[in-house]
């Protein structure tokens, strides 16, 4: 508890309320704290001079291009209001992850914890919202699009199993820890991804499914050669026991009521899910576009590309196209080296890239800066707490 105070007191119970602020997103007003942020930032300057580098300069470059294409096709005064939003919120965000984690004291549990504060307060408003909607009326709902809690506003299962994206990590987190976090650490975490993979199937989110099956492999894959025998075979006999408890108390009949969205789903467009619901040909077009269309073309052509890239690529041109290529490219080469820093911390390194891979498979397959865009702001929180703690320990 007095290092909690402690950390507060280091980061200002202001800052905090207004990154929580922001990331529940309330009536859908949450994107002034990120112009009330800019200030809270700006004007540490002792702060700014240590913290800016390369990544900051290429995300400030890339969002300034960016929010100036955006402006030819905004046609009211909210698109106008996201030309600003699109251009200092990135930069500043990623900042305000170095500062989140300026304090060099703070340890890989501390570090591990305040990741997954802010992942999980990221998460709440859609859980609550879904979680609303399955509470009055079960699975048997075909209608995806579920009521923000805040004030009613429809949002779609898209946007709304993004916000679920990293507590649909937590199996994967849990077999990180290794039974070290105690009991009242695995069941707050278990009871989080059960009601989240209610919601999750609610939705009928295949991708959310997606990122729970990868995630929870590459975990294992990560932490098995990590462990002693002893350790792997209880992990196994426990995973074993789930395993056989769903299939011997769980019904995968498509006319089950818990199913009723995905049997929907397929019904409607069976034949796309082999293509990742008719993706690979939006990508195919989207590459070709890239030559023919270098200064993007309009989202009638056919749609959303369902790709981080190749919607920015659509919306403003191959120069911040390419700016955002060299960013994430120099962002999984620094993933790699952060997490070879110190190989024994298995709990925060295991959580660097569970969440990285997390990130990268919806920036993938969904547009995510026309809807998640607050998806891409946490990346860049995210990877700015993880250049600071990489450079707090290189040393």
């Amino acid at each position: 508890m007095k290092n909690l105070i402690k950390y507060i007191k280091s980061i200002g119970i202001a800052p905090l309320l207004l990154i929580i602020i922001y990331l529940l997103n309330p009536f859908n007003y949450g994107f002034l704290i990120g112009y009330i942020l800019v200030p809270v930032i700006l004007f540490d300057s002792d702060f700014i001079k240590k913290n800016l580098d390369t990544d900051f300069y290429i995300l400030l470059l890339f969002s300034v291009i960016y929010g100036l294409f955006y402006s030819f096709g905004a046609e009211n005064s909210l698109g106008t209001q996201y030309i600003f939003i699109y251009m200092i919120t990135p930069p500043v965000f990623y900042l305000f992850g170095k500062y989140l984690i300026k304090d060099k004291i703070l340890n890989q549990n501390n570090i591990f914890y305040i990741i997954l504060c802010v992942v999980t307060v990221f998460s709440l408003s859609a859980v609550i919202s879904v979680f609303l909607n399955f509470h009055e009326g079960g699975f048997a709902q075909l209608d995806r699009t579920i009521p923000m809690f805040w004030n009613g506003a429809p949002v779609s299962a898209t946007i709304m199993g993004g916000f679920l994206t990293f507590n649909m990590c937590i199996p994967a987190l849990l077999i990180s820890n290794q039974g070290k976090k105690g009991i009242i650490f695995n069941i707050l975490l278990s009871t989080l991804f059960a009601i989240t993979l209610v919601c999750v199937l609610r939705l009928g989110s295949r991708t959310q499914l997606g990122i729970f099956l990868i995630t929870t492999i590459i975990s294992l894959i990560y932490v098995i050669p990590k462990q002693s025998f002893k350790r792997n075979l209880l992990l196994f006999v426990f995973i074993g026991a789930i395993i056989f408890f769903i299939t011997k108390n769980i019904s995968f009949d498509l006319n089950q009521d818990w199913l009723t969205t995905f049997a929907d789903r397929m019904d409607k467009g069976g034949s796309d899910i082999a293509s990742g619901g008719g993706r690979t040909e939006r990508w195919e077009k989207s590459f070709r576009n890239l030559f023919e269309k270098p200064l993007g073309w309009d989202v009638r052509e056919f749609g959303y590309s369902h790709n981080l890239w190749l919607d920015v690529l659509r919306v403003s041109g191959f120069i911040p196209f390419f700016l955002l290529v060299i960013f994430s490219i120099k962002s999984l080469i620094q993933i790699r080296k952060i997490v070879l820093l110190k190989p024994n911390n298995i709990l925060l390194n295991s959580q660097i890239i569970i969440y990285s891979i997390a990130f990268f498979l919806l920036f993938m397959v969904e547009p995510i800066f026309e809807g998640l865009f607050t998806f891409f702001v946490l990346f860049c929180l995210f990877k700015g707490s993880i250049n600071k703690y990489y450079l707090n320990n290189l040393n």
